[in-house]
């Protein structure tokens, strides 16, 4: 067996260079410094795996953060919209441990929907789709923010000036 080793700079020099997302963007989505970007950006040298006294650009957070929005970016926007609707349910209801009731009522839509997209999208008129896909959407990132307010980038109008 022979792994693929998923090369987080590699493939944000990748997005970059096609458009697809700029290094300020990464700032504000990540929090991290322009600074601390370019420098990993640029940084063309071979990562060393295991431990190292190499001083390294990023904080073990940072790095983190920024290697789950690069695969995000890259691997998991190709997943199918049906697919990602029923794991947006699920992460509701899993991970936050809300009832379909609770998102229906947070919502307003209706449970039979939120249940029927569920058990399976491809039965849902592509209209409640995109009901259900919006708010739900609206709701996961609801949670997140409230989760982890250390790591959330300061929005345009919190920025010290």
């Amino acid at each position: 067996m022979n792994p693929e080793i998923y090369d987080t700079g590699a493939e944000l020099r990748r997005i970059i260079a096609a458009g697809q997302v700029s290094e300020d963007a990464l700032e504000a989505i990540t929090g991290i410094s322009a600074e601390k970007l370019r420098s990993f950006l640029d940084d063309a040298r071979p990562r060393v795996l295991g431990l190292t006294s190499e001083r390294l650009v990023l904080s073990t957070d940072e790095s983190t953060r920024l290697s789950v929005l690069a695969a995000q970016l890259t691997v998991g926007l190709p997943i199918g919209d049906d697919e990602r609707l029923r794991a947006t349910i699920e992460s509701l209801t899993v991970e936050c441990r809300l009832t379909l009731a609770n998102i229906a009522r947070l919502t307003g839509l209706a449970i039979d929907d939120l249940a029927s997209a569920l058990r399976d999208p491809r039965t849902v008129s592509l209209d409640t789709k995109f009901r259900l896909a919006g708010r739900c959407s609206y709701l996961i990132n609801a949670v997140n923010r409230a989760r982890d307010p250390e790591h959330r980038p300061p929005t345009r109008t919190e920025q010290p000036k």
